[in-house]
């Protein structure tokens, strides 16, 4: 990590680089679960599922959507590629009630397993955009 005692997180989306900072800790969401970040973690590289991202400085916690992609864990911090980074407050409801709805019409009944699936990430993604 870049300092003893912060963490240097850098996220960038196919767009551009959307976070730049240094912080005390971070949790990120994994596709199998939560991986928690801070200063002196191992290296290591893992992928990214869906959900909220936290920050912590001092007693602060932000937190931003991710949408999946990678996280990097190096000495000199942490490289998150994700395909979007949105805070809360960036989060468009009716987009998110959208793609719920969307992913509420692919039909389970069907004998593929991967439309379930599809279904089944898709309204999982959606809720959690929306706080659910």
């Amino acid at each position: 990590m870049s300092t003893n005692d912060k963490v240097h997180c850098v996220v960038v989306t196919p767009e551009k680089t959307e976070l730049d900072t240094t912080c005390d800790s971070l949790i990120l969401p994994l596709f199998d679960g939560e991986l928690g970040i801070q200063p002196g973690r191992a290296p290591m590289v893992g992928r990214l599922g869906f959900g909220m991202m936290k920050v912590r400085v001092g007693n602060t916690v932000t937190e931003w959507f991710v949408d999946g992609g990678f996280v990097q864990v190096t000495r000199d911090g942490v490289n998150v590629l994700t395909d979007r980074l949105l805070k809360p407050e960036q989060i468009d409801r009716k987009e998110a009630e959208a793609d719920l709805d969307r992913a509420n019409l692919i039909k389970s009944n069907s004998p593929e397993t991967a439309a379930l699936k599809e279904r089944t990430l898709a309204q999982a993604r959606a809720k959690v955009r929306l706080g659910r």
